[in-house]
């Protein structure tokens, strides 16, 4: 890895349908591996976006009655909030639907057909329409796609070809001499036994279908999907051109086994005829599989559905249970009941007892504060984290993430013993107890580090409760006096374990009559005070009356667009059941409901004259609201503007007093 920069991708995904649990493990492996860079003072970009051209989208698009582009916009949507759900924290998302694509891709063409690498003839062969390629008879299965397990169809048709085969000896050659390129090695030796063959040359443009980027100098054609959608990774950073100047050529590809021969030999080959620098690394993962080994696949009725998983368990717990579990480059079995030991016994047990014990200890016998870092010769005799440390990034830079964690779990399991063999509870010298709780600290602040690319929400709460910063591996050792608040229990038991039906292999189908917006309980309130919070700079901590026996607490991230005054003995829409949270340390009981103005602002939502507790409708809905609602929920039934008012699929939300209105902009989204 650069001792600066470092530029990661994922697979684009294919929007013909809606992303399922293989998109949300992709996604997170990757974002384990930028979230990690960034912690160790490293520049990140890490790029992720949709392939949005081809045959299938086009035929998807026609049976949804949709132009394509219309089709792909609605699509991209869906994708967008899976990630936003998954907590993905990419710096861009490209679609090569954009100009910003198309220019670049035209561009590679013409410089791979400038150097002679492009001629026209005719193809006929066996195509797979979901892989978008030409099988050979040796890859299919019965006359099937292996993949996909679909009859293939025979294409014949005039097309473009770029000259792959004239790239086999330099392809594997690199591969050969750079070790690195492929992660696993056993996804190396599988391309360089195929590069033992012949190569066929690429068929890269179509003419049955107009769905794509037309060809500069055959506007009758278009790209085959493959030489469009590769030019990804280097079209997202044309503009400016300073971002190509630093973060070409990419650090890692993290990509899907099905797609290794278009991104270890194709991709490479594209590149050098263009005279682009080659990627440093593809690393390869498996396949989601069900309990019983077999891929998930809608047709096998065994797909469980993500955002399911992590209404339930929460998205910090699936990211963990995606980290934890799966060997990296290996296929990796989803059980329900594993996530569910898992989330008991490590991160209940090991994990969320000794944070709530460190912390109780610290409150109860040092009065909430004690010093860590510089001489502290308990916690470096007893509890010295450098080998672990050491062991964790070795084991980051070998893409190997589930043993990185199981380093950092050991460490943690290393905590607990020493606290159990240490007994802070019976010590009475205030100055040996002050060394033992603190190096119980000092090692949790450390564990809330590492544990950040994992679980970027848990870590600030533990971050939070300890009164530490969570910034970078610099802050993981800095002397400090912290003082550390009572923690709730970040992983409650939980006792119905069969909450997720998926695990038994069959999805758990929702019922067709439930609207999403049923299950809401938006409520008009009236805000009684206002306070700044005390450790977070955009949040104000409201005081809203509801109606209820007693007013609630509220967290608003309003602090940076209007002034306490503003809101005092204003009303506003709440959304009254929504999970409650504690937000750096103080507790919230719903979410008041705002949107964007045209200068920026963000501005709440007014009811108007609505009485106080009145809850607010649209029409030919009947609310059943959930008890205790989270907040994927609630983006299922996304709000919008529209004229000034709010509305849900373009129903305005009432009151008796009338349609809820805003100072926003038209399709700007209420939150």
């Amino acid at each position: 890895m650069p001792a600066d920069r470092f530029y990661i991708t994922t697979a684009i995904d294919y929007p013909n349908s809606v992303p399922h649990m293989g998109h949300a493990y992709e996604k997170v492996v990757a974002d384990f591996y930028a979230r990690a860079a960034r912690l160790r003072g490293i520049e990140t970009h890490f790029l992720i976006g949709l392939d949005e051209h081809g045959q299938k989208i086009q035929e998807a698009a026609d049976k949804a009655g949709h132009p394509p582009q219309e089709f792909v916009d609605e699509k991209a949507e869906v994708f967008r909030r899976l990630y936003g759900q998954l907590n993905i924290s990419f710096d861009d998302f490209i679609r090569t639907s954009e100009p910003r694509h198309h220019e670049f891709a035209r561009e590679l063409y013409e410089r791979v057909s400038k150097r002679g690498d492009i001629y026209k003839d005719h193809y006929e062969g066996d195509y797979c329409i979901s892989c978008e390629k030409f099988l050979t008879a040796t890859e299919l299965v019965d006359g099937k796609c292996p993949i996909h397990e679909r009859p293939t169809t025979v294409v014949k048709e005039e097309s473009y070809f770029f000259r792959l085969s004239k790239y086999r000896d330099q392809v594997r050659a690199h591969i050969e001499s750079h070790p690195e390129f492929i992660y696993p090695e056993e996804r190396r030796r599988e391309i360089l036994s195929r590069l033992n063959d012949d190569v066929r040359d690429l068929s890269i443009s179509r003419s049955t279908f107009d769905w794509g980027i037309p060809l500069p100098d055959d506007p009758e054609h278009v790209l085959y999907v493959w030489f469009d959608a590769l030019a990804n990774y280097y079209s997202a950073l044309v503009r400016p051109k300073d971002i190509t100047s630093r973060f070409w050529p990419a650090d890692c590809h993290v990509i899907g086994k099905d797609i290794l021969w278009f991104h270890t030999m194709i991709w490479p080959a594209m590149l050098l005829s263009a005279g682009y620098e080659l990627p440093r690394q593809v690393m390869v993962h498996g396949f989601i599989l069900d309990k019983d080994g077999r891929k998930m696949a809608k047709h096998v009725g065994n797909v469980v559905d993500p955002v399911e998983v992590m209404d339930e368990y929460t998205v910090d717990v699936l990211r963990y249970y995606f980290i934890r579990s799966f060997s990296s480059g290996k296929d990796g079995k989803f059980s329900v009941s594993d996530l569910e030991e898992r989330y008991n016994s490590e991160l209940g047990n090991d994990l969320g007892n000794l944070i709530l014990r460190v912390a109780k200890l610290v409150q109860t016998k040092l009065g909430g504060r004690v010093r860590i870092g510089g001489e502290q010769r308990e916690f470096s005799e007893r509890l010295n984290p450098e080998a672990m440390i050491e062991a964790y990034w070795k084991a980051v830079d070998a893409r190997e993430h589930n043993r990185a964690l199981e380093e950092l779990w050991e460490y943690v399991r290393a905590t607990n013993a020493y606290l159990n063999d240490r007994a802070p509870w019976r010590i009475k010298d205030e100055g040996e107890l002050a060394e033992v709780l603190g190096a119980g600290v000092a090692a949790l602040r450390i564990v809330a580090h590492l544990l950040s690319p994992v679980m970027p929400t848990v870590a600030a709460e533990i971050a939070a409760s300890l009164g530490v910063p969570l910034e970078s591996v610099e802050t993981m050792s800095v002397e400090m006096e912290c003082e550390v608040s009572a923690s709730k229990p970040l992983f409650p038991r939980r006792e119905d374990e069969k909450r997720v039906s998926a695990g038994k292999g069959k999805a758990k189908q929702p019922q067709a009559d439930v609207d999403p917006f049923s299950k809401l309980e938006i409520k008009v309130g009236k805000i009684e005070a206002v306070e700044n919070h005390p450790d977070a700079d955009q949040l104000f901590v409201l005081k809203v009356d509801l109606g209820e026996e007693e007013s609630r607490t509220i967290c608003a991230g309003l602090r940076a667009h209007l002034q306490p005054a503003d809101l005092v003995d204003r009303k506003v829409i709440v959304l009254a059941n929504l999970k409650p949270a504690v937000l750096r340390g103080v507790p919230s009981a719903g979410m008041v409901l705002a949107s964007d103005r045209n200068d920026g602002a963000v501005v709440p939502a007014d009811p108007g004259d609505a009485p106080i507790g009145e809850t607010i409708t649209v029409e030919g809905i009947e609310s059943n609201p959930k008890k205790k609602l989270s907040k994927s929920n609630f983006e299922k039934a996304p709000l919008s503007m529209k004229g000034g008012v709010v509305v849900y699929r373009d129903k305005p939300l009432r009151t008796s007093a009338g349609e809820i209105r805003c100072d926003a902009n038209d399709g700007a989204s209420v939150r």
